[in-house]
């Protein structure tokens, strides 16, 4: 998440337009100080002879002969018996200063809020957040904070930020995904009676729940015949997979009604993702519960099939075997409830 993690700056076109706004700005109080020149320099004995004086002076005098018409054309300029053109003219000036600077810090927010949204995009695609959950609530949330923050507090912008890696980064966390399935239970079923096929596949999930309730599942979800859930741990995880084909022995000689006894394959991975408590376990999606499912599927019969690198740093590797799988692009072991 640190390497994400970047305050975006303008774009180049914003960037462009921010410039020519500015220099609207200076051209502006330029044209101010030019007109009000006369004024001080009224002041200034024979101010007219001197080179400098003498530019500013007949500038001044260029852009009121220019420009006070016009102004006298369009609104009243005499105010208490006196000509206010230039006061008028200056308050204009001014007016157009604050107005050029509104709209340039409209169009800085606008721009930053556009590209936050990207980013935020990237961190939902990159993370695999999903868009109903807690950290894209608020993403979103913070979003609308920048969209609305003074185009100067880049301090506050900047808060902003770490208060949104804050949020994502209590929902992140190291989990372990275990994927459970009945191998051939579509054929299981063939020539069966239907109350026995209910019955066993009910049974059957009990026991999966049970184990998984006594290994501390944080959640699950099944499809017909398979189930992923999710642990705090890898070992959680593994020692689930272990329950589940160990418990089968027991299931298959005293619970099970049809012919086939039944035999199921466990793939587990684990790793980094962002665990939103509230978001069901089939709305998140990531690599890793993907490699979970992989796992599952080129396990043999019976077996837990982990990642080498996953299993390595188990408190309890007894059972482990090499094999010659891999899958998506990683060793495989397995354990066997002959073998541990």
């Amino acid at each position: 998440m640190q390497d994400k993690f970047n305050l975006p700056g303008q774009s180049k076109l914003t960037s462009a337009l921010a410039s020519v706004l500015v220099l609207i700005q200076l051209a502006a109080f330029v044209l101010i100080l030019l007109i009000v020149a006369p004024l001080p320099l009224s002041y200034v004995e024979n101010a007219r002879g001197y080179p400098a004086t003498r530019i500013v002076l007949e500038q001044s005098d260029k852009i009121l002969k220019t420009v006070s018409p016009f102004v006298r054309q369009t609104i009243p300029t005499r105010i208490g018996g006196k000509d206010q053109t230039v006061w008028i003219l200056v308050a204009g000036l001014l007016a157009s200063i604050v107005v050029v600077g509104a709209i340039r810090g409209r169009v800085q927010r606008a721009s930053m809020a556009r590209q936050v949204r990207r980013q935020v995009a990237a961190w939902k695609r990159d993370l695999h957040i999903a868009d109903n959950s807690k950290a894209a609530l608020e993403l979103d949330r913070q979003i609308k904070r920048i969209g609305e923050a003074p185009p100067s507090s880049r301090s506050e912008l900047l808060k902003i930020f770490a208060d949104t890696k804050k949020k994502l980064d209590a929902w992140g966390r190291e989990m372990a995904f275990l994927a459970i399935d009945v191998v051939g239970s579509t054929s299981m079923k063939e020539t069966e009676d239907k109350a026995a096929v209910q019955y066993d596949f009910i049974e059957y999930r009990k026991l999966v729940e049970e184990v998984f309730k006594s290994n501390g599942v944080l959640k699950s979800t099944w499809t017909p015949d398979g189930v992923m859930a999710c642990f705090s741990s890898v070992d959680e995880a593994v020692a689930a997979g272990k329950d589940v084909i160990r418990g089968l022995a027991h299931f298959n000689a005293n619970v099970r009604l049809m012919k086939r006894e039944f035999a199921v394959r466990c793939g587990v991975n684990a790793g980094y993702v962002h665990f939103d408590p509230d978001t069901p376990l089939e709305q998140m999606s990531d690599r890793i519960i993907d490699i979970a499912g992989h796992m599952q599927k080129y396990a043999e019969p019976n077996t837990v099939a982990v990642a080498r690198m996953i299993v390595e740093p188990l408190r309890d590797t007894a059972g482990f075997q090499p094999t010659e799988k891999v899958v998506d692009g990683y060793e495989v072991l397995h354990w066997t409830p002959t073998a541990g």
